[in-house]
């Protein structure tokens, strides 16, 4: 398997980093330099790799010459942990429990307006209702 154009690119050029698999080599980076292992310049070269690296064999390559420590990896930058399902982005609303007895006191007191008062001009604040019984009810989702 000589071509590259026949292997996916986690095959070419290994698995991706992120801001976690960096900072963990900026963290090591720093140890080295405290101790004295690498220079201001090649500290600042090595630190700059690891910034902007995009695979893991960048990060790797910066500490083929340095005793530990080395980044670690957390487990779930491994390429066979998958989540088990999506998660949901969507804001939680979390709302009063009263709330949800909101619509049906807005209910009793259109009818007490109706029947007891006198008020039929009243009847055109049922739609209120509803909309009051869509943004506090419960959610069905």
């Amino acid at each position: 398997m000589g071509d590259d154009g026949d292997r996916t690119p986690a095959e070419r050029h290994g698995l991706r980093v992120g801001h976690d698999e960096r900072t963990a080599a900026l963290k090591a980076l720093d140890t080295h330099f405290e101790a004295g292992r690498l220079d201001v310049t090649e500290y600042g070269e090595r630190s700059g790799t690891a910034g902007s690296a995009t695979y893991r064999h960048e990060i790797e390559a910066l500490f083929t010459d340095l005793p530990a420590p080395h980044p670690r990896y957390s487990p779930d930058a491994d390429a066979s942990a998958l989540p088990d399902k999506a998660v949901d982005h969507r804001p939680v609303r979390h709302h009063h429990p009263a709330l949800a007895l909101l619509p049906i006191v807005a209910v009793i007191g259109l009818v007490l307006l109706v029947v007891v008062g006198g008020q039929p001009g009243a009847l055109a604040f049922f739609p209120i209702i509803f909309i009051l019984a869509g943004r506090f009810g419960p959610r069905r989702f």
